[in-house]
Protein backbone atom coordinates (compact mmCIF):
# COMPACT_ATOMS: atom_id res chain seq x y z
CA UNK A 1 0.00 0.00 0.00
CA UNK A 2 1.18 3.49 -0.45
CA UNK A 3 0.40 6.52 1.62
CA UNK A 4 -0.16 9.56 -0.65
CA UNK A 5 -1.74 13.22 0.24
CA UNK A 6 -5.05 11.90 -0.53
CA UNK A 7 -5.14 10.31 2.85
CA UNK A 8 -2.74 12.10 4.45
CA UNK A 9 -4.57 11.78 7.85
CA UNK A 10 -4.09 8.35 7.46
CA UNK A 11 -0.41 8.74 7.36
CA UNK A 12 0.14 8.55 10.94
CA UNK A 13 -1.81 5.45 12.24
CA UNK A 14 -0.32 3.51 9.00
CA UNK A 15 2.91 4.14 10.26
CA UNK A 16 2.29 2.99 13.79
CA UNK A 17 0.28 -0.23 12.93
CA UNK A 18 3.43 -0.85 10.11
CA UNK A 19 5.86 -0.92 13.76
CA UNK A 20 3.70 -2.73 15.91
CA UNK A 21 2.31 -5.28 13.77
CA UNK A 22 3.48 -8.72 14.76
CA UNK A 23 6.52 -9.70 12.51
CA UNK A 24 4.47 -12.52 10.50
CA UNK A 25 5.49 -11.22 7.50
CA UNK A 26 1.91 -9.62 6.54
CA UNK A 27 1.21 -6.13 5.57
CA UNK A 28 -1.13 -3.90 7.54
CA UNK A 29 -3.44 -2.13 5.31
CA UNK A 30 -5.45 0.61 6.01
CA UNK A 31 -9.39 0.63 5.25
CA UNK A 32 -10.06 1.50 1.67
CA UNK A 33 -11.41 5.01 1.71
CA UNK A 34 -13.77 6.01 -1.22
CA UNK A 35 -11.88 7.58 -4.37
CA UNK A 36 -12.11 11.39 -4.23
CA UNK A 37 -11.09 14.12 -6.71
CA UNK A 38 -7.43 14.30 -6.80
CA UNK A 39 -5.77 16.99 -4.17
CA UNK A 40 -5.25 20.59 -5.11
CA UNK A 41 -1.37 21.84 -4.34
CA UNK A 42 -2.76 24.16 -1.85
CA UNK A 43 -4.61 21.39 0.16
CA UNK A 44 -1.18 18.83 -0.31
CA UNK A 45 0.84 22.20 1.53
CA UNK A 46 -2.29 22.30 4.58
CA UNK A 47 -2.08 18.60 5.11
CA UNK A 48 1.72 18.53 5.07
CA UNK A 49 1.11 21.18 7.88
CA UNK A 50 -1.22 19.24 10.18
CA UNK A 51 1.44 16.09 9.86
CA UNK A 52 4.08 17.96 10.88
CA UNK A 53 2.29 19.73 13.59
CA UNK A 54 1.36 15.94 14.74
CA UNK A 55 4.75 15.08 15.02
CA UNK A 56 6.12 18.18 16.70
CA UNK A 57 3.66 18.09 19.46
CA UNK A 58 4.72 14.85 20.59
CA UNK A 59 8.44 16.25 21.31
CA UNK A 60 7.23 19.13 23.36
CA UNK A 61 8.73 19.71 27.12
CA UNK A 62 6.79 18.06 30.15
CA UNK A 63 4.67 20.26 31.78
CA UNK A 64 7.00 21.73 35.35
CA UNK A 65 6.45 20.27 38.97
CA UNK A 66 3.29 20.97 40.35
CA UNK A 67 4.65 22.30 43.24
CA UNK A 68 8.54 24.14 41.89
CA UNK A 69 11.15 25.00 44.70
CA UNK A 70 13.64 27.17 44.97
CA UNK A 71 15.43 24.93 47.14
CA UNK A 72 17.34 21.95 45.49
CA UNK A 73 19.04 19.09 47.64
CA UNK A 74 22.38 16.98 47.21
CA UNK A 75 23.24 13.62 48.47
CA UNK A 76 26.55 12.92 49.80
CA UNK A 77 27.83 9.85 51.49
CA UNK A 78 28.88 10.31 55.07
CA UNK A 79 31.18 10.97 56.96
CA UNK A 80 31.61 14.08 54.42
CA UNK A 81 28.02 14.89 54.61
CA UNK A 82 28.51 14.75 58.35
CA UNK A 83 31.63 16.73 58.18
CA UNK A 84 29.27 19.48 56.38
CA UNK A 85 27.34 19.86 59.20
CA UNK A 86 30.02 20.57 61.69
CA UNK A 87 30.03 24.24 62.83
CA UNK A 88 33.75 24.21 63.88
CA UNK A 89 36.86 25.39 62.16
CA UNK A 90 37.36 22.06 60.30
CA UNK A 91 34.44 22.07 59.20
CA UNK A 92 33.97 20.93 55.43
CA UNK A 93 32.52 23.82 53.18
CA UNK A 94 33.91 22.49 49.52
CA UNK A 95 32.07 19.28 48.14
CA UNK A 96 34.39 18.04 45.33
CA UNK A 97 32.28 16.91 42.54
CA UNK A 98 33.40 15.62 38.70
CA UNK A 99 30.56 17.89 37.41
CA UNK A 100 29.19 21.78 37.78
CA UNK A 101 26.03 23.52 37.25
CA UNK A 102 24.80 26.95 36.79
CA UNK A 103 22.30 26.88 39.72
CA UNK A 104 23.26 28.62 43.40
CA UNK A 105 20.94 29.22 46.01
CA UNK A 106 19.53 27.44 49.10
CA UNK A 107 20.98 23.60 49.19
CA UNK A 108 20.08 20.74 51.39
CA UNK A 109 22.85 18.90 52.74
CA UNK A 110 21.43 14.94 52.60
CA UNK A 111 23.44 11.86 54.23
CA UNK A 112 23.47 8.78 51.19
CA UNK A 113 22.41 5.24 52.94
CA UNK A 114 26.15 4.32 51.66
CA UNK A 115 28.88 5.03 53.66
CA UNK A 116 32.73 5.99 52.55
CA UNK A 117 34.33 3.27 54.80
CA UNK A 118 37.59 4.16 53.67
CA UNK A 119 37.24 8.17 54.48
CA UNK A 120 37.23 6.94 57.84
CA UNK A 121 40.60 6.01 58.01
CA UNK A 122 41.76 9.35 56.41
CA UNK A 123 43.92 11.52 59.21
CA UNK A 124 41.90 14.62 58.10
CA UNK A 125 38.47 13.21 58.66
CA UNK A 126 39.27 11.47 61.88
CA UNK A 127 40.39 14.52 63.23
CA UNK A 128 37.49 16.52 62.14
CA UNK A 129 35.00 13.53 63.81
CA UNK A 130 34.13 13.66 67.46
CA UNK A 131 35.72 9.88 68.89
CA UNK A 132 32.13 8.77 69.39
CA UNK A 133 31.40 9.38 65.83
CA UNK A 134 27.85 7.19 64.07
CA UNK A 135 27.08 8.04 60.62
CA UNK A 136 23.79 10.08 60.07
CA UNK A 137 22.22 7.93 56.77
CA UNK A 138 19.08 8.44 54.54
CA UNK A 139 18.36 12.44 56.75
CA UNK A 140 18.96 15.47 55.89
CA UNK A 141 21.43 16.98 58.42
CA UNK A 142 22.46 20.78 57.44
CA UNK A 143 21.14 23.51 55.00
CA UNK A 144 23.64 25.26 53.40
CA UNK A 145 23.97 28.44 50.37
CA UNK A 146 25.91 27.14 47.16
CA UNK A 147 27.47 30.75 46.22
CA UNK A 148 30.06 29.59 43.69
CA UNK A 149 31.74 26.47 41.81
CA UNK A 150 35.25 26.61 40.50
CA UNK A 151 37.42 24.20 38.62
CA UNK A 152 40.79 22.92 40.11
CA UNK A 153 42.83 25.53 41.28
CA UNK A 154 45.00 23.23 43.77
CA UNK A 155 43.79 22.99 47.63
CA UNK A 156 41.81 25.75 48.50
CA UNK A 157 40.77 24.48 51.37
CA UNK A 158 42.15 21.47 53.32
CA UNK A 159 38.77 19.32 51.61
CA UNK A 160 39.40 20.21 48.37
CA UNK A 161 40.37 17.48 45.71
CA UNK A 162 42.47 17.89 42.86
CA UNK A 163 40.62 17.37 39.24
CA UNK A 164 37.13 18.25 40.73
CA UNK A 165 34.70 21.21 40.74
CA UNK A 166 35.02 22.92 43.86
CA UNK A 167 31.36 23.45 45.32
CA UNK A 168 31.80 26.64 47.94
CA UNK A 169 28.80 26.38 50.74
CA UNK A 170 28.52 29.24 53.15
CA UNK A 171 25.47 29.66 55.72
CA UNK A 172 25.69 26.38 57.09
CA UNK A 173 23.16 25.61 59.44
CA UNK A 174 22.95 21.91 60.57
CA UNK A 175 19.88 20.35 61.72
CA UNK A 176 19.17 19.63 64.80
CA UNK A 177 16.44 17.27 64.17
CA UNK A 178 17.66 15.58 60.76
CA UNK A 179 14.91 14.73 58.60
CA UNK A 180 14.56 11.28 56.70
CA UNK A 181 14.78 11.60 53.30
CA UNK A 182 15.08 9.27 50.19
CA UNK A 183 17.98 10.84 47.91
CA UNK A 184 18.74 11.14 44.52
CA UNK A 185 21.38 11.39 42.00
CA UNK A 186 22.91 15.13 41.10
CA UNK A 187 20.86 17.93 42.52
CA UNK A 188 17.10 16.53 42.91
CA UNK A 189 14.11 18.92 44.06
CA UNK A 190 12.85 18.31 47.50
CA UNK A 191 8.85 18.50 47.70
CA UNK A 192 7.18 20.77 49.67
CA UNK A 193 6.35 18.64 51.81
CA UNK A 194 9.71 17.23 52.73
CA UNK A 195 10.46 21.52 53.14
CA UNK A 196 7.67 21.58 55.61
CA UNK A 197 8.81 18.57 57.88
CA UNK A 198 12.20 20.23 58.23
CA UNK A 199 10.86 23.33 59.21
CA UNK A 200 8.34 22.09 61.58
CA UNK A 201 11.53 19.71 63.80
CA UNK A 202 13.81 23.35 62.94
CA UNK A 203 11.77 26.24 63.45
CA UNK A 204 14.84 28.01 63.41
CA UNK A 205 15.34 27.57 59.12
CA UNK A 206 11.36 27.92 58.68
CA UNK A 207 12.48 31.37 57.16
CA UNK A 208 15.46 29.57 54.70
CA UNK A 209 12.93 26.75 53.62
CA UNK A 210 10.10 29.15 52.80
CA UNK A 211 11.18 29.74 49.11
Amino acid sequence: MTATLAAAYDAALYARARHEAEPTGALFTAPQRPRTAPLTPEQQRLNLELLQQGISSRHQAAPEDPEPTAVRALTIQPPWSDLIALEDELAKRIENRVWTTRWRGTLLIHGGLTLDKQALSLPAVREALPDDYRPVQGYVVAIADLTGIHADDGECTRWSERGSFHWQLSNVQPLQDPTRATGAQRLWKPSRQLLDAIAAANPTLTGRLAG
